[in-house]
């Protein structure tokens, strides 16, 4: 009897999809995180979010061992591609991160402009507040934005409406005590921080008609993970797409509203990157 009873435990799991898609796994995968919001943050000494609860369902369902790094934003891509850490997540896609890491997105971002005392100010669009506003934006270092946003940043960096800080809770923390006019996150972000009291009521969220949604996910090195473990990690995430185990993640921190505008496009083109090869 227990001999029959491993026989079918070992014949199930060979049958799952990310045991088939092969691979040993690492020793140890090392996986940087930042301050993100809800995405990634640190309290107590422990690093919290989404990003984490992927990454846990994402070992418990390709048998693989993780262990967690923080780093300043700025620098959380400059240890992928030395080879200091094998992950970095939270992350949006682009060419120079492909030479040295391979993306694996499991949701959506879409950047949104924050401003606070907006009251009877309205503004339809980024470029809108660039053309008529004077406020100064507060903008996170190392992050990356559409193509779109960056020429209205680059426009407000040469009218000097733009400061850059460390993380996001130094922007928010300059919003609460009215040292800086506004910034521009997404909703995993912002919907951490709008809480404080100091900051219900007095801060205004306008969608930027300029910004689509974007994935974001995983960037795995190519340097340290082999295309087989990579193709194991890909084959997990897409059945965490797949089940909306992932959207499931963001309805605990985020409302419903948000994460229909934010995840209109649905999961088929999230499966559809992680079904490609390297």
């Amino acid at each position: 009897m227990r001999r029959n009873r491993l026989f079918l435990l070992a014949s199930l799991w060979c049958c799952l999809p990310w045991a088939q898609a092969g691979g040993d796994c690492p020793s140890m995968t090392r996986v940087g995180f930042s301050d993100l919001g809800y995405t990634s943050y640190r309290e107590n000494g422990r690093i919290s979010g989404i990003a984490v609860d992927v990454v846990n369902e994402l070992a418990r369902r390709s048998g693989c061992k993780f262990e967690f790094h923080w780093y300043p934003r700025q620098r959380l891509f400059v240890e992928l591609q030395a080879g200091r850490i094998d992950m970095a997540m939270g992350a949006f896609r682009t060419p120079e991160r492909d030479a040295y890491a391979r993306h694996l997105p499991y949701a959506y971002l879409q950047y949104d402009l924050i401003l606070r005392d907006a009251a009877g100010q309205s503004y339809a669009s980024l470029s809108d507040f660039v053309e008529r506003g004077t406020g100064r934006l507060n903008i996170t270092r190392g992050l990356v934005y559409d193509s779109a946003i960056e020429t209205q940043l680059a426009r407000l960096a040469t009218a000097g409406r733009v400061e850059l800080v460390n993380d996001f809770e130094t922007v928010f923390g300059k919003l609460e005590m009215g040292r800086a006019d506004g910034t521009v996150a997404t909703a995993a972000i912002y919907a951490k921080y709008l809480k404080h009291p100091r900051l219900k009521g007095s801060v205004a969220v306008i969608p930027i008609a300029e910004a689509a949604p974007r994935f974001t996910g995983i960037y795995v090195s190519k340097k340290n993970i082999s295309p087989e473990v990579r193709l194991r990690y890909a084959t997990a995430l897409k059945t965490m797409v797949a089940d909306q185990y992932v959207a499931g993640l963001y309805s605990r921190y985020i409302d419903d509203a948000t994460i229909k505008r934010t995840f209109r496009l649905g999961a088929a083109p999230l499966q559809a990157a992680l079904s490609t090869s390297d």
